[in-house]
Parts: C-alpha cells; structure tokens; sequence
C-alpha cells in the first residue's frame, strides 16, 4: 500500500470473524485447565503441571492475538496459537483420547477456521497497511 493512501481503521470482516472464532476457540483450553486444577487438588506431583500450564499459555496466547488483530499490530500470534490448539487438537481425534461427541469436533474446528481466516491475504494486508500507517506518523 502507497503511503498516500489512507488506511481503513477498521478491521477487515475475517479479521473480525478470526478474532470471534479465537475467542470462542480459547474456551477449551480455559475449561481443561479448570477441570484439571479442580481435579487435581491444587497437587500437581511430576509433570501434572504442564495439564494446566500448556492451557493457560494457549488461553492467554489466543486472547492477546486477538486482541493484537482487532487493533492491526500481528496476525501471527493468533495464528500461531490457533495452530498449535489445532494441532494439539486434531492429535487428540487421531489417538481417540478424548471421549468423543461434538466437542471435540469443534475445539479442532474453531481454530482451524481462525487459522486460515488470519492468514487471509486481505487480513496480512490490512495488519500491513496499519503497521506502516503507524510507523509513519
């Protein structure tokens, strides 16, 4: 985008709908990591840690990118979190770990749909435009 060009401060609407969705896929890993402190007693002997720690990181890691996508600053962080939550996601379909159900359909599909709305073309380019826009002034 050419410097004289004015810059839309608003977001894009699959920046949006990737902002939505990676909300909504940051509910699993927050309710797992309830579940796990809630049934751990607060004792977590060997590596029980790492079942709240890994959770937590990916909650924190899909709210800040999206809130970093809705402003314009990176696309990457909520991209980045919403693929390993896919990945981590679809390892637990493949291996049949999880019970089943819908849940587990969907905490593999959200993230999968705030993936490749993030990495849109039209959502790098507008990440682009406002980070340039903001170095210009």
């Amino acid at each position: 985008m050419h410097p004289t060009e004015t810059t839309r401060r608003t977001p894009p609407g699959a920046a949006v709908a990737a902002t939505v969705l990676g909300l909504l896929s940051a509910a699993l890993p927050a309710l797992i990591a309830l579940l796990a402190l809630a049934f751990s007693g607060g004792r977590f002997e060997g590596g029980g840690w790492a079942v709240v720690l890994v959770p937590v990181v990916l909650v924190v890691g899909l709210v800040v990118g999206a809130v970093l996508l809705l402003i314009g600053r990176s696309w990457l962080v909520l991209a980045l979190f919403s693929g390993v939550l896919a990945a981590l996601a679809g390892v637990g379909y493949v291996s049949g770990g999880w019970g089943g159900g819908g849940l587990l359909e969907l905490a593999l599909v959200l993230p999968l749909l705030t993936l490749v709305l993030a990495v849109l073309p039209g959502v790098r380019r507008w990440v682009a435009a406002r980070r340039a826009a903001r170095a210009g002034r």
